[in-house]
């Protein structure tokens, strides 16, 4: 439905044009959704009646909706109009377009000989909100939380699957089915399945909408061959009817397709700064992350082109692709890194991204990956479209006769060539009148121009003195929100004619009072520089009803007017007929050869002056003829979660009433949607959810309203609004609720709790800080979800090691924020109660963490977060623990029989032994990421220990069976060295990385790592089974079970300085990382030895172990990590 301009039907075979109306839509002629009512802007809804048969000045135009009696607008159409055959623009006022059936609309002409004409009728079907509401997504992940995750019967999909048609249930939403009705499922949503790229489209039918049962969405077999095989995210949104988005997609559900049981796909690419499947871009401080690819044995040959592929979707919904090739250079490279852009990384924030890539070799197909998915999280950057640019404007004017005028359509994210962009203009002449087209033009690769004709009798140029506002959007309205708008005004005000002034009708109220006025309306034009000789001054004066217009009155400019202001007499018949109504007047100067001029209008009322006395709040206690104060309590449960604003004015048929409530910025601002008066009750109730209220906490407000009737507008008189502030006890929410008698045992889990607030809901930021002797931000202002809005509280879990490390008897203290203003900013959030605590810190075992396998010897990450475990028996794997929460979240399994291991320094590979057999030992290069074997190092006869040094550049092996150090390149994962030591068992790197001090059978040899030469041998007597050098002195410690000594050697020397005996068993040694203490397992007493490594002596012991055997300190040393073989644990010892 978009005019034509040629075409001249006669009025009845018309029908009023709605932008962007959507249809069709069963029993209505179309639908008025949410973005397309905003889109026409806060006048009303736009309706277009294009130019007819007979179109003649004078012609009085009436715009019905549902009251045939009482236009919601009008328009005298004058020459210029009728002789340009200019569509005429009119508009619903908002007031008149509540959720519902509206209608009917339709157009009225009354021409000068009373002939009368209807357009078209039309039944509007007003909805304005989405499925599952109109709240927004408010902090990422984008994820609308109000759907439940799609279920499918099996996660595995494969041929015989596929081929059968896999069905996906999609549960009721929303998912708390008390929200309101007009949120729930209904007839004709259109639930959109998304499998990868691949769209599959369900429309509700009658009897799925009479019912909360699940729907079966199913997925045939050719969408899975269009999915193709790998793991892929399968989620969904909703479109109703009419054209209403939900906001966001639901939870992704991963699922694993395989069609080919041959087909075999690329390893999955990883990201080396998200390693646990999470990019913070926070973190990154502007930097690009690195998208990583495995190469090396994987079938690359030189000269290969690898292609990778990163999608997302935005929060605006646009789906976006960035492309990133290069070639591969040598197949042998473990890894090919491929920079990810800051700028490209940050558009994503929010969004679950999916990682691919293919193997491009000239003559053959390519080669696809398996997909890899990671959220990227962080502070959202914005994603809007850009507001349309017109060069040729300056500080938001347009000189009128600029020609042609150049609007510019920047390049946009997500821009597909064949993407339509219509680009609108909504506008407004200087005398009122409405203005309104639109272009298209396709997207292409680059900014698209638009180039709008505007010569002498150019559009652009006949809005001069007026105003235009241009926004953008693309394809379908509603597929995506439209662009910023560009508000120009089309000359310089300075330059615009001025309003004429009525006699009878003054500033400011501009209303003539037939009481008071018993004569014509006498309208004054003040001269202006541009009343030359020989132009033309045309009065006009357009009534709002029928009737109301004069005939355009013409004055000539000659000698006895040249310099003087021009009189006017409004006939008062012309004027009463838009008694309780309003007239337009303005004029136009016209001079041949040059182009016509419209001065600014003037909106007279006429009728008796309303008076407009101040609304009342229902729930405020007046306290003076202005001001009322408000107890937000009488707002909260049992009590109605509104505010109920009343006015009451002696109304009429056809009054619109707008409230005004000014409070703080945002939340504290609410739009309200107008209503129209009635006169039969006599007031009009306006209900304002009381967050309005918990906005304006302790603050003032000024509440109005503005009639318009018949086209004109009055102000109320203000209300003063004071809202007092909640009562404290109202707000104490926060406990630590595990504490006892106010005392916080840090060998116990802690947590803060904080229940239900006043005003909580989804989406309110929240701060909670831990004060004491350290600080702790617990929450740094992320959104209330959904989920803990259900649970009505907020929990978070005190890190134990952030506990361990307070001092005993110090005192922790809780504050706790909560925004309730929609503001991200601490200050403006209201504090909840404050709450205080004593710390109780004592040392030894806290915790025991389940393993299994016969625990034997750790490797900890750089960060202090991850604790890798061999268990050498059955299961024989490596356990992989997390210490914040004391438990395992991973087993590497068919790994042989792990024994001996170190972890890469960032993190990112473990090296272990399998020692099934007592020779020919290999060694597993495993990725932490996804926990699979990428390399095995072999060559070796029997591993006795390993490690790494500091850059993680040479990995240090210990072959006891070949009497060698074999030092590995980690990089090629070539040998560098063999380097020839007797029955080597442990190996300890010096600080500087420059020696390596090897614990061989009955003795202790030092060597240079520059030249692999062999500095010193000292005599130990024993076998050992570990060595490890202090970190902050030149020392080693070398333990020796059989024994039951630790050699300590003097790494300046080069000799043994003392001998630690009768001690049981020791077998592992760690040092503190900022004191001078040694930590050594006692296997055979069920002890933790404490040494002191400046003296060189014992001095305490931790118990409550099980047979250990490995230890490790924490980074911050705070913990220890101790293996109990006996009883299969990992004992946490705070030290």
């Amino acid at each position: 439905m978009r005019p034509a301009r040629n075409a001249r039907p006669p009025v009845a075979q018309l029908t009023p044009y709605i932008p962007g109306l959507k249809a069709p839509v069963v029993g209505f002629s179309g639908a008025v959704n949410k973005a397309l009512l905003e889109s026409h802007g806060n006048d009303g809804l736009i309706c277009i009646l294009r130019s007819y048969a007979s179109q003649a000045e004078g012609d009085f135009i009436a715009l019905i909706c549902a009251n045939p009696d009482i236009p919601v607008d009008t328009h005298t159409v004058t020459d210029q109009e009728a002789r340009e055959q200019k569509a005429i623009v009119l508009r619903i006022p908002l007031a008149h377009l509540s959720d519902g059936a509206v209608g009917p609309v339709y157009m009225v002409v009354t021409h000068l000989d009373s002939r009368r004409e209807e357009t078209q009728r039309l039944t509007l079907k007003v909805d304005q909100v989405a499925p599952t509401g109109n709240d927004p997504i408010v902090a990422p992940p984008w994820v609308n939380e109000r759907l439940a995750r799609p279920q499918l019967a099996q996660t595995l999909i494969d041929s015989t699957a596929a081929q059968r048609g896999v069905a996906v249930s999609i549960d009721f939403y929303p998912v708390d089915p008390t929200l309101p009705t007009n949120t729930h499922r209904s007839v004709r949503d259109q639930i959109r399945l998304i499998i990868g790229s691949e769209i599959i489209e369900h429309v509700v039918t009658e009897g799925q909408a009479s019912n909360r049962n699940p729907i079966a969405v199913t997925v045939n077999y050719g969408s899975w061959l269009k999915i193709g095989s790998g793991r892929h995210a399968c989620a969904y949104d909703v479109l109703d009817e009419s054209g209403n988005y939900t906001p966001g997609r639901s939870p992704s559900q991963m699922i694993e397709v395989r069609l080919n049981p041959n087909e075999k796909l690329l390893d999955p690419a990883h990201i080396v700064e998200a390693p646990s499947g999470t990019l913070d871009a926070d973190k990154l401080a502007g930097k690009s992350a690195t998208l990583r690819f495995p190469i090396a044995g994987k079938g690359w040959a030189s000269g290969d082109t690898l292609r990778a592929s990163v999608k997302g979707r935005t929060l605006a919904g646009v789906e976006l692709e960035q492309i990133y090739s290069t070639l591969v250079g040598s197949p042998a490279i473990t890894y090919l890194d491929i920079p990810w852009p800051n700028a490209d990384l940050s558009v994503l924030i929010g969004a679950l991204t999916q990682l691919s890539y293919e193997r491009l070799r000239p003559g053959q197909p390519g080669v696809p990956s398996e997909n890899s998915f990671i959220q990227v999280t962080g502070t959202p950057v914005a994603s809007e479209l850009d507001a349309p640019h017109v060069p040729a404007a300056n500080g938001g004017v347009l000189d009128p006769l600029t020609d042609p005028v150049r609007v510019i359509v920047r390049s946009y994210m997500g821009q597909h060539p064949d993407d339509c962009v219509t680009l609108v203009l909504d506008g407004k002449y200087a005398n009122g009148h409405g203005f309104y087209q639109e272009h298209r033009l396709p997207a292409g690769t680059g900014d698209i121009p638009f180039d709008l004709a505007n010569g002498p009798e150019g559009d652009i140029r006949q809005l001069e003195s007026g105003t235009l506002r241009l926004y953008y959007y693309i394809n379908l309205p509603g597929q995506r929100p439209p662009s910023k708008e560009l508000n120009l005004l089309i000359g310089e005000p300075i330059e615009a004619l001025p309003k004429v002034q009525v006699l009878e009708a003054p500033e400011p109220d501009l209303t003539f009072d037939p009481e008071i006025s018993r004569a014509n309306a006498n309208v004054t034009v003040k001269w202006h520089t541009s009343f030359v000789l020989g132009t033309t001054v045309v009065l006009y004066f357009e009534g709002s009803a029928l009737g109301g217009s004069a005939p355009p009155m013409r004055r000539l400019i000659t000698d006895a007017w040249l310099g003087e202001d021009l009189k006017f007499v409004v006939p008062r018949v012309y004027v009463l007929a838009n008694l309780n109504r309003s007239a337009r007047l303005y004029y136009s100067v016209e001079r041949p050869g040059q182009r016509t001029l419209y001065s600014q209008s003037l909106v007279m009322k006429v009728g008796s002056a309303l008076q407009l006395n101040v609304p009342l709040i229902l729930q405020s206690t007046v306290s003076g003829p202005a001001t009322a104060t408000l107890n937000p309590l009488h707002v909260l449960p049992p009590a109605a979660p509104v505010v109920t604003l009343r006015i009451r004015y002696p109304m009429m048929a056809g009054d619109d009433i707008q409230p005004i409530f000014k409070g703080t910025f945002g939340l504290g601002t609410p739009v309200i949607a107008p209503k129209p008066a009635d006169p039969a009750l006599g007031y009009v109730d306006f209900s304002i959810s009381n967050h309005v209220i918990a906005a304006n906490l302790g603050l003032q407000a000024s509440v109005s309203y503005i009639v318009t009737r018949g086209g004109a507008s009055t102000s109320s008189q203000i209300l003063s609004l004071t809202v007092e502030t909640l009562p404290a006890q109202h707000l104490d929410r926060v406990s630590v609720p595990q504490a006892a008698a106010g005392v916080i045992d840090v060998s116990k889990a802690h947590s803060v709790r904080v229940l239900e607030w006043p005003f909580m809901r989804n989406g309110q930021s929240i701060w909670i800080d831990i004060k004491g002797a350290a600080n702790l931000p617990l929450r740094e202002g992320t959104p209330l979800s959904a989920a803990e809005f259900a649970a009505k509280r907020v929990e978070h879990s005190l890190p134990a090691a952030f506990l361990r490390s307070l001092p005993n008897r110090s005192t922790l203290t809780v504050e706790t924020h909560v925004s309730l203003n929609g503001s991200l900013h601490k200050d403006f959030a209201v504090k909840l109660g404050t709450v205080s605590y004593r710390i109780e810190n004592t040392k030894g075992v806290m915790a025991n963490i389940r393993a299994a396998g016969t625990p034997t010897n750790l490797a900890l990450s750089a960060d202090g977060t991850r604790l890798y475990l061999t268990q050498a028996t059955t299961p024989r794997s490596v356990a992989v623990i997390d210490t914040q929460n004391y438990r395992v979240i991973h087993t590497i399994t068919d790994i042989g029989s792990p024994l001996w291991l170190d972890l890469h320094p960032n993190g990112s590979r473990l090296y272990v032994s399998d020692n099934s057999n007592a020779a020919n030992t290999p060694i597993r290069v495993i990725s932490t990421q996804d926990y699979s074997t990428i390399h095995t190092l072999t060559g070796f006869t029997t591993v006795h220990g390993l490690t790494l040094n500091k850059t993680g550049t040479r990995l240090y092996v210990a072959d006891y069976g070949a009497s060698e150090m074999v030092i590995i390149d980690t990089t090629s994962h070539n040998v560098v060295s063999r380097v020839p030591t007797s029955r080597p068992s442990a190996i300890a790197l010096s600080p500087d990385g420059t020696r390596a001090h090897i614990a061989g059978a009955f003795d202790w040899r030092a060597f240079n790592l520059a030249n692999n030469a062999q500095l010193s041998q000292a005599n130990t007597f024993s076998l050992p089974q570990q060595i490890a050098h202090s970190p902050m002195l030149q020392r080693i410690y070398i333990t020796q079970p059989d024994r039951g000594t630790v050699v300590i050697g003097n790494t300046t020397t080069l000799q043994v300085s003392q001998t630690l005996s009768g001690l049981q068993r020791p077998y592992d040694v760690a040092f503190h990382p900022k004191l001078e203490r040694a930590y050594v397992t006692q296997s055979g007493a069920n002890l933790l030895t404490l040494i002191d490594t400046r003296a060189q002596n014992v001095i305490g012991t931790y118990a409550g172990f099980s047979q250990p055997r490995g230890v490790v300190v924490s980074p911050d040393g705070v913990y220890a990590y101790v293996a109990n073989a006996s009883n299969d644990t990992v004992s946490v010892v705070v030290l």
